[in-house]
């Protein structure tokens, strides 16, 4: 049920009409705009006219002001609210404000497709939970090589800056001395997920490098305290906010590969509880540890994440043992600068920066580090009857995109176990009702007669989290649409009206 108008909301709503039809060009048919507001400001507030032809021309509206003042109106303890205003020519204007309905954003100047978030409780798929797990799960570090080796790159180091002649006598020479052996197990136990056996060996013999102004010994990555990596790993990892439903598309779980590439090393994932980081720079990046690798990795694999990753995780090495052997590896060979009054150190060890870089020295057969993911990850387009039918019980299909004029069966979708979403908004379908028997099924898209038809004959399909209106008629029809999925009076509100100078 639709709550009756705002009077306070409903006069703001139509000094923004009135602004909008001011601006607006000679032709026109309407003229609307979708905003996103909250505490902080207003996004996506630009009009846009409607002319006779059906072109689309930029409009006019100086009015932010007013729709933070109708956020700030608003009873429904919404911390995000869209606004939806339509005015037309004879003085009408037609408003929707939601506090779970918005306008897909990043779309075409006019696009109207709009969100409704059924199940916020939901979170859309990551396709790294689609993947296999290692087909190895042996750890390919050792711990022994690991600390030889640390000692033999704290050695080499040492002689590339011309330190005085004798050997090092002790880790605590170079770098923090480490915790003891039952503090070290209560750190493990607060991180809840068990470190490498040779990271965890590197940590019985130092407690980082220094930090900041230490010595940077992994790819110039200060390397944590324990105490920073467990309070980092439960830490908001602001790096990766990931995907909401507001914004996800069903690209948004595209990853299959070519045929013949080696299985993936690293999940497809923004993040992951099994990624520990233990080195970060100061730009945003991380170097962490996988204990949660795909088919074609290995537990306790060096990963990169971060800021500049947010198109995946970059494969760096098999383990931290194997990281260090690179190092060292480029450093016997003279690949390197320095600044030995700073001590600065840059290795050219050719470890991978970027997805689809391949470290030099890398052990071969398990995949290139920009391997696509795994094919147990599928989005398919499909046009006709004669496309849906193979994948009838398909065990690897997420998303499908009909694109149809002739009418076409959804049935071959019906077991399809992974599937879970669905967009039929370009489609004609002669048994829409399918849908309420894919029982995965969590994202659906269609036009407003095709919710119309399901609605009145089937029902709401019992598991979504999440309805999308395509090409949005108008904010009545809107309205009508999110209160057929059970939208209440706290989740959208209407408002009409006229402007003065046509009452």
């Amino acid at each position: 049920m639709i709550s009756p108008q705002n009077p306070e909301i409903t006069a703001l709503l139509q000094r923004m009409a009135h602004s909008m039809a001011k601006g607006a060009p000679k032709g026109w048919q309407r003229a609307s705009t979708c905003a996103r507001v909250d505490r902080h400001g207003t996004s996506g507030d630009e009009a846009v006219n409607v002319l006779a032809d059906g072109r689309l021309r930029p409009g006019s509206m100086r009015t932010p002001k007013q729709m933070q003042q109708i956020f700030e109106l608003d009873d429904t303890g919404a911390d995000e609210l869209a606004i939806d205003l339509v005015v037309y020519p004879d003085g009408r204007f037609e408003a929707v404000t939601s506090r779970a309905v918005v306008r897909r954003s990043g779309g075409a100047l006019g696009a109207t497709d709009h969100v409704y978030v059924l199940r916020p409780d939901v979170r859309p798929p990551d396709a790294g939970d689609l993947q296999a797990g290692p087909a190895n799960p042996v750890q390919a570090g050792d711990p022994l090589e690991a600390v030889r080796l640390l000692w033999a790159y704290l050695c080499k180091r040492a002689e590339v800056f011309g330190r005085e002649p004798g050997p090092l006598e002790r880790f605590g020479d170079e770098l923090p001395a480490p915790r003891d052996a039952e503090e070290i197990k209560d750190l493990e136990r607060a991180l809840g997920v068990r470190l490498p056996d040779d990271l965890r060996a590197l940590y019985a013999v130092a407690d980082g490098d220094g930090g900041d102004g230490g010595s940077r010994l992994f790819d110039r990555h200060p390397w944590l305290r324990l105490d920073q990596l467990v309070a980092l790993h439960h830490a908001d990892r602001w790096w990766a906010a990931g995907d909401t439903w507001k914004d996800h598309t069903l690209g948004s779980v595209r990853f299959e590969g070519p045929d013949g590439l080696p299985p993936a090393r690293v999940r497809s994932s923004v993040d992951r509880p099994g990624w520990i980081i233990f080195a970060e720079s100061t730009g945003g990046d991380f170097l962490a540890v996988d204990m949660d690798p795909a088919e074609g990795g290995r537990p306790g694999q060096v990963i990169r994440i971060g800021l500049h990753h947010d198109n995946g995780p970059v494969y760096v090495a098999e383990s931290v043992t194997e990281l260090l052997r690179l190092q060292l590896a480029a450093l016997e060979r003279g690949d390197y600068t320095c600044d030995p009054d700073s001590e600065e150190l840059w290795i050219e060890a050719g470890l991978p920066k970027r997805r689809g870089d391949t470290a030099e020295g890398a052990q071969s057969g398990t995949g290139s580090a920009g391997a696509a993911a795994e094919a147990s990850v599928r989005h398919v387009h499909v046009v006709c009857d004669a496309e849906l039918a193979p994948l009838a019980e398909h065990p690897a299909l997420a998303a499908v995109t009909v694109r149809s004029a002739e009418p076409c069966s959804l049935a071959p979708l019906r077991d399809c176990p992974r599937l879970y979403g669905l967009d039929l908004s370009r489609a004609a379908v002669r048994d829409l009702e399918v849908v309420t028997r894919i029982p995965g099924l969590r994202y659906l898209a269609m036009r407003a007669e095709q919710w119309h038809e399901l609605i009145q004959n089937a029902g709401r399909p019992p598991g979504l989290a999440v309805a999308v209106l395509a090409d949005t008629p108008s904010p009545g029809i809107l309205a009508t649409w999110a209160v057929s999925l059970g939208a209440d009076s706290h989740d959208v509100r209407c408002y009409t009206g006229r402007l003065p100078e046509h009452t």
